[in-house]
């Protein structure tokens, strides 16, 4: 993974005449500090996952194998839920790239609790808190045409909000028999300043299988069976998931940059996230 500090320059050289010119730019940039970045979560009523790598220099390859690279395969991972501890068991899993993630086999998520993920590698130690707060259900799922295609469109969902309290969520989807796993929608996370304790509608587009690449289609079509994962979520994970999201599309416009940082809830030799959901699931078969 990249830093999550994105930083851009433009350079412009304006040539006069006939003759053409140009300097070489040499940048001389430091290392980073080596860092265990962490891709965590555990659900209501499973177990922790976590993908756990190291960090690389801003201008680094990227390929297969150097992503393979990054993996802390001999790290130790610990979480405790406040009454007991586990170990997460590292496993090969071939629905994720790099294909290895830990997995817990003891403690199950659960409402009412505070889950601490620590991780430990080459002397270095990083954590991280969440919880998981009580789901919410959707009323009315169902997919709506594009109004210029004649397969292509966009699911759309209903929930009323809980009222009385401050509420945050995340919607991932899975095309069952297509996708590997849950990936998020575009919007990747919000909040419910706009209806709170109210009834709200909208629509969801796919997002991408990775943020390093912007290819792919954002719609669903007809004949899909889509999986959808509707969470509730804490406000340190909705902090973490709309800074990452305002950088991802600031490095998608070379005239737009924050220039901040991602707001990471591991502390310590760490950057990522570790999230408790609260989750729905729902299925739609689109005909």
């Amino acid at each position: 993974m990249k830093e999550f500090l994105y930083c851009f320059s433009i350079l412009t050289i304006f040539c006069v005449g006939t003759t053409s010119c140009y300097n070489d730019l040499n940048l001389n940039l430091p290392e980073p500090d080596d860092k265990i970045v962490i891709d965590g979560w555990i659900d209501y009523g499973q177990f922790a996952k976590v993908l756990l790598t190291s960090n690389s220099a801003y201008f680094s390859t990227i390929d297969s194998a150097s992503i393979r690279a990054l993996v802390l395969t001999r790290a130790k991972v610990i979480l405790t839920d406040g009454e007991k501890s586990e170990i997460l068991i590292l496993r090969k899993n071939e629905n994720y790239f790099p294909p290895f993630i830990f997995e817990g086999n003891e403690i199950i998520g659960d409402t009412g609790k505070t889950y601490t993920l620590t991780a430990e590698y080459g002397g270095k130690s990083a954590w991280a808190c969440t919880t998981i707060p009580p789901a919410v259900k959707l009323d009315t799922v169902y997919f709506k045409l594009e109004s210029e295609s004649d397969s292509l469109g966009t699911i759309y969902v209903e929930f009323r909000d809980p009222p009385g309290v401050k509420n945050y969520y995340r919607i991932l989807t899975m095309r069952i028999g297509k996708d590997l796993r849950y990936y998020s929608t575009m919007i990747m996370a919000m909040d419910d300043a706009l209806f709170s304790g109210q009834k709200f509608g909208f629509s969801l587009s796919r997002g991408p299988d990775s943020f390093l690449s912007s290819a792919g289609n954002e719609y669903f079509k007809l004949g899909d069976s889509v999986s959808i994962k509707f969470c509730t979520i804490d406000k340190t994970q909705y902090d973490f998931w709309k800074s990452f999201q305002n950088e991802v599309l600031n490095v998608s416009n070379p005239f737009a940059s924050s220039l901040s940082t991602i707001n990471s809830p591991v502390q310590g030799d760490g950057l990522g996230i570790w999230g408790g959901y609260g989750v729905s699931y729902y299925t739609l078969k689109i005909k």
